[in-house]
């Protein structure tokens, strides 16, 4: 293994509440109906 890759410290990425509309478009549809339940519940925010 290169030296390179041993150094990369990988960091925990945050889980995404906030949805725009824009951003919803390019969703699949499997993702797209779970995003948009939890929308529905209020566990997501959505943007307008």
């Amino acid at each position: 293994m290169s030296e390179e890759k041993k150094k990369q410290v990988r960091f925990p990425v945050a889980k995404k509440t906030y949805w725009h509309l824009y951003s919803l478009q390019n969703l699949e549809s499997e993702k797209l109906v779970k995003v948009v339940n939890k929308i529905l519940s209020r566990e997501y925010n959505l943007v307008k």
